[in-house]
């Protein structure tokens, strides 16, 4: 956690610094999105831009690529400065590998899933911010030890990506989730998503992968549409976004002065 007056910048996971404190002097710029924070109470100055890094930890940035109010009714107390959201792959894919939250890093230094890299295809992508504590270092090689390991690299200074085969017995779930045949994945692992992910069926990612009439009526309600019967409920992943950009996760050493 990094104070500038009444700033405060903390880290939330692998993906997000939660800004709060006094946000009265932070004056935005961009619109709808925001592209840029300037923070002044006069005895120090804060600027963060898209695109640029980040320090909660004096060793340890975050780069901001998206920054989004954090509002509780219409009431302003924080701002998220953002790596990226949540790729589908990590919603959908993920689970193919089984486990628990827990057992991930989910919560901690998890980053992102993809469904390949520039260098790999057919395959299942973990990136985490890499920590040289004993207990990531153990949790290398857990990784490393799964049956369907196929390789570990480091992108950047500050990440690792693991990356694995897809389970035989999911692959035909994996190609159906390519496609955005949601509701074809195989129900065993449709259940094995919203558990690891801790989702109630009756929630979006549910509704999403059982066809749920309720979601449906939503969307046409929505879209002003008729959808057929058998319609997906959701969009079809945007490989742009699903295949890792090292670029655009790329984080730098800080230059010295």
């Amino acid at each position: 956690m990094v104070t500038c007056g009444k700033l405060v910048m903390t880290p939330v996971n692998g993906r997000t610094v939660r800004l709060t404190g006094d946000l009265t002097k932070c004056e935005k710029e961009g619109t709808p999105d925001i592209t840029k924070l300037t923070y002044d109470n006069g005895d120090c100055e804060v600027v963060i831009q898209l695109g640029e890094q980040v320090y909660p930890r004096p060793k340890s940035p975050y780069k901001v690529n998206i920054i989004k109010p954090g509002t509780v009714g219409s009431r302003l107390i924080s701002y998220e400065l953002m790596v990226a959201l949540s790729t589908n792959s990590s919603i959908f894919v993920f689970p193919f590998l089984t486990g628990n939250r827990k057992l991930y890093m989910w919560d901690t230094l998890f980053v992102n899933a993809f469904i390949g890299t520039p260098e790999h295809e057919n395959c299942i992508c973990l990136l985490y911010r890499y920590s040289g504590e004993s207990q990531f270092v153990k949790f290398e090689s857990a990784l490393r030890s799964f049956r369907h390991f196929r390789d570990q690299y480091e992108p950047d200074t500050y990440h690792t990506m693991f990356v694995f085969d897809v389970p035989d017995n999911a692959k035909a779930s994996y190609e159906h989730y390519i496609n955005g045949r949601y509701s074809e994945i195989d129900d065993l692992w449709k259940l094995k998503i919203l558990e690891l992910l801790d989702f109630d069926i009756d929630g979006q990612v549910g509704k999403i992968l059982f066809q749920s009439e309720s979601l449906r009526k939503e969307l046409e309600q929505k879209l002003d549409v008729v959808l057929p019967p058998d319609s997906e409920l959701h969009d079809r992943p945007n490989l742009e976004k699903e295949i890792f950009d090292p670029e655009y996760y790329a984080l730098r050493p800080k230059k010295l002065r």
